[in-house]
């Protein structure tokens, strides 16, 4: 869950810190074993309640912050240095291994529990992080969809440091390779490069295609609201018979505005003619090649991209 349950999550996480403070937590490196073990056991109750999260904390950040999305399979301690008489410095190893372990610090103090001394973290063990997609307006960061002001614009999440998180977008005709990032290795941002997918590629070409068919059906010298034509300085014995020779080369590429996609191509047609010159007579049959410039813009809905072709310049 990414935001949302602050009141239930909160009744949770007290039960949990009243066991917590109750057990016997007598060496400063026990709430950090605990907390990056419930981290690891995606238990974010227990883990909010070791790191030291309240009712009000869980308020400001809005939520419960965000959980492991790995399999960590490395948890331990490390090293344990004194700070001064009532602080340590404890250094968790935490991650998957192979993938993305790291080795995290935590501050740890000591907090007087009657004749006993108990440690608790110092500051809650939570980090910000910045998720963008360069030229989309919605982003899923732990499976939720989180939408954006605009195209390009960043939205910030909370989670649990050391968490992995992962970001992708979810948009049939868009791709971007998921980005993701273990907090606590230094990552303070997320930037998914958004690209057009195969199926929208393969649907303007559909659109182009069908579109040159109906140009190249008209049998004149220059069909109307197409790319292309002819101007023939003789007679014109029979209408002209038009084909595409060479099919349609489309990229669909970043406009000037986030979010903005053009469509830039081209394709050869023929023309077949039979003309009579005029200064002999004289008929001849020809076949002439012309080159068909697209120019284009894609703009995409929650009902599927619609395709503008630009008018054919004079």
């Amino acid at each position: 869950m990414l935001w949302g349950g602050p009141v239930a999550a909160s009744v949770a996480v007290a039960a949990v810190a009243i066991a917590a403070a109750l057990g016997p937590l007598t060496s400063p490196e026990r709430p950090v074993r605990d907390y990056l073990a419930a981290l690891a056991a995606d238990d974010l109750v227990s883990a909010a309640a070791f790191a030291g999260l309240d009712e009000a904390d869980l308020a400001r950040l809005g939520g419960m912050p965000l959980g492991d999305a790995g399999s960590p399979d490395v948890v331990e301690i490390v090293r344990v240095a004194a700070v001064d008489g009532r602080t340590r410095l404890v250094t968790g190893r935490y991650g998957e291994r192979g993938v993305d372990v790291v080795d995290v610090a935590f501050v740890v103090r000591a907090a007087p529990l009657g004749p006993f001394t108990r440690w608790v973290l110092s500051e809650p063990p939570v980090a910000e992080l910045v998720v963008r997609a360069d030229r989309h307006d919605e982003v899923v960061v732990a499976g939720e969809r989180l939408p954006v002001a605009e195209p390009g614009a960043p939205v910030v999440v909370t989670a649990f440091v050391p968490a992995r998180v992962e970001a992708r977008i979810d948009d049939p005709s868009l791709d971007a390779a998921p980005a993701r990032a273990r907090l606590g290795d230094g990552t303070r941002a997320l930037e998914l490069a958004v690209v057009p997918s195969a199926r929208l590629e393969r649907a303007v070409a559909r659109e182009v295609e069908a579109f040159l068919d109906e140009c190249v059906a008209q049998r004149v010298l220059q069909p109307a609201g197409c790319p292309f034509g002819i101007v023939v300085p003789d007679r014109l014995l029979a209408a002209p018979r038009w084909r595409v020779s060479v099919p349609p080369v489309i990229a669909i590429v970043p406009g000037g505005r986030p979010g903005e996609w053009l469509v830039e191509g081209g394709a050869t047609v023929r023309v077949a003619l039979t003309v009579q010159r005029l200064i002999d007579g004289v008929v001849l049959d020809r076949d002439e090649a012309v080159v068909a410039v697209i120019r284009g813009s894609v703009a995409l809905g929650d009902d599927g991209a619609t395709l503008t072709l630009d008018p054919p310049q004079e």
